[in-house]
């Protein structure tokens, strides 16, 4: 299955609980597998996962069995496919395999299921992490791979594939974020990431320090201390401090909420335009362009009638000058 819509950040993660379980499997064999695609276009029913050969986009392939001679399974095989290069079944994709690693807990795992997390840059940084236990942030690296570049026109889907030998793979949930600077714009690498979740990790700390020290202060003037003249001046201090803080978070609230209603006033022509008036907008849209259509259509139709009667005039005078 693929989504209707492209994506439309150019930098995104993705977090994805899945679960793929046999327990009544002979031998411990199972297949074939499930697959994360990110293609230029929605894919058709083929023998790759359940998507066609000669793909153009990233497949994440959880390969449940094995096919060739390297290897241990089940194992997570990146592709990035061109459009023209072949996957090879036969051996698990080794020759156009980009990057992977094994998972043999991935397979009927404790918790019941499996989170794949994935973060992809705009300048190629592509990590996938998986969590198997369902512990609270308790990630294992799969690949970080560079210069991995997405179609400017990526769909994403999901597939899977059985045979003789089964398995069952649950899609039980799927979240997406795009990626943003404070500006509006995309985040442009890994480091650039960082860096931002370092500022926001230090204010969010200072924030947290300047409200203990507000309850300390106050705490500090409801007792009775011949100190008082410090608390005074700590208090003075806190004061500028917290309104400095204050003033930033506003400041760059501010900004976003503006760059937002400057991207709803040029793309739907009102700055305060909701999901459901977007979607009255569009429908208004299309009914608009149908009515056009529908007019030109009926004066086609009354033209082509028009001229048909006064061709029949035209035969009947005719006629009539013969006889």
């Amino acid at each position: 299955m693929f989504s209707k819509i492209p994506i439309q950040a150019e930098s995104f993660e993705m977090e994805l609980t899945f679960h793929i379980h046999n327990l009544v499997a002979k031998h411990g064999l199972v297949g074939d597998g499930l697959a994360v695609w990110f293609l230029d276009k929605p894919s058709n029913i083929g023998e790759v996962f359940g998507v066609t050969n000669l793909f153009n986009g990233l497949g994440i392939m959880i390969d449940t069995y094995k096919n060739g001679k390297r290897g241990q399974f089940p194992y997570v095989n990146i592709m990035l496919g061109d459009g023209k290069t072949w996957y090879n079944k036969g051996t698990d994709g080794y020759e156009t395999r980009l990057g992977g690693c094994t998972a043999k807990d991935i397979l009927n795992p404790s918790k019941g299921q499996t989170k794949m997390r994935l973060i992809y840059m705009k300048n190629g940084y592509l990590s996938i992490d998986f969590n198997y236990n369902g512990k609270h942030e308790d990630w294992n690296n799969c690949v970080t791979l560079t210069n991995v570049q997405l179609p400017s026109i990526k769909y994403l889907g999901f597939s899977a594939e059985t045979g003789q030998l089964f398995e069952n793979a649950d899609i039980i949930e799927n979240k997406m974020f795009a990626l943003y600077k404070p500006n509006g714009d995309f985040v442009e690498s890994i480091d650039e990431l960082n860096d931002l979740i370092r500022e926001q990790n230090e204010l969010d700390n200072e924030v947290g320090s300047l409200n203990k020290l507000e309850e300390m202060d106050i705490k500090s003037s409801q007792s009775q201390r011949p100190n008082g003249q410090r608390n005074r001046a700590f208090k003075k201090k806190l004061s500028t401090q917290r309104r400095r803080t204050i003033s930033r978070l506003k400041n760059a609230e501010k900004r976003i909420k503006e760059q937002e209603r400057k991207w709803r006033l040029e793309t739907y022509g009102d700055e305060n335009a909701t999901f459901i008036k977007r979607m009255l907008w569009s429908l208004t849209t299309v009914v608009k362009i149908v009515l056009f259509v529908l007019i030109i259509v009926i004066l086609i139709w009354f033209a082509l009638i028009g001229f048909r009667i006064q061709k029949q005039i035209r035969r009947s005078k005719t006629k009539g000058l013969l006889d």
